[in-house]
């Protein structure tokens, strides 16, 4: 069974409404680029391929 990394390719909305909503509230400290791909269950590598595609970078 592939999981839903593998079968979008994409981040849905909901999920980088999650990453950015939990950037929001933890503004005050330093976010890993793991535990950001963590919010949303994907590989720190995978996220950061799909984060950029997302936002255009």
């Amino acid at each position: 069974m592939l999981t839903t990394e593998f079968r979008s390719r994409s981040l849905a909305r909901t999920q980088l409404q999650q990453v950015i909503g939990y950037i929001h509230t933890h503004l005050d400290r330093d976010l890993s680029l793991a535990e950001l791909a963590s919010v949303v269950n994907i590989s720190p590598t995978y996220f950061t391929s799909l984060f950029k595609q997302v936002m255009g970078i």
